[in-house]
């Protein structure tokens, strides 16, 4: 279970390993990232020729800048974003099939784990990174506890 599903002080306690990301003043430093990311989503709904038409804003901009940023914060390579803001899509748009929208929610968990072993052998500077480090390697938690809450928040994110 997820932080969200549980009760103090369990919550707190899980919450805390991720709520400094959130402050904030570190909300304030990703400023200019964020700055970029949409700078750059509308750049490339330019080069798509969306100035010479209508565009879906909810689909070219307003589901990918925020998805991207918190996979970033996450810990995800560029390369994989689109892909798992794809998984996502079919996770939650309402149109896939019920074993559709499970096969990519188990996509999206298994992309985690994977993601969560590479940070435990070589940790960067993400969400992730920290989870491993702070809390998996000193017995804090379990790493299927770092995949929930990775989870958590890659799903959080994308509902923003």
């Amino acid at each position: 279970p997820t932080f969200c599903d549980m009760d103090p002080p369990e919550h707190m306690h899980q919450r805390s390993m991720v709520e400094p990301t959130f402050t904030p003043e570190a909300v304030k430093n990703l400023q200019p990232y964020i700055q970029r990311t949409v700078d750059d989503q509308l750049e490339q709904m330019k080069q798509k020729g969306c100035v010479n038409g209508p565009v879906d804003l909810v689909k070219e901009f307003a589901l990918p800048v925020p998805s991207y940023i918190i996979y970033t914060l996450l810990g995800v390579p560029f390369n994989d974003l689109e892909y798992l803001t794809q998984q996502n899509a079919i996770r939650t748009n309402g149109s896939s099939t019920a074993r559709e929208a499970s096969a990519a929610n188990q996509e999206l968990l298994d992309y985690l784990a994977i993601l969560v072993e590479q940070r435990l052998v070589e940790p960067k500077d993400d969400i992730i990174s920290k989870l491993c480090t702070e809390q998996v390697k000193p017995g804090n938690i379990d790493k299927s506890d770092a995949v929930q809450i990775a989870f958590l928040l890659l799903v959080a994110g994308n509902a923003t």
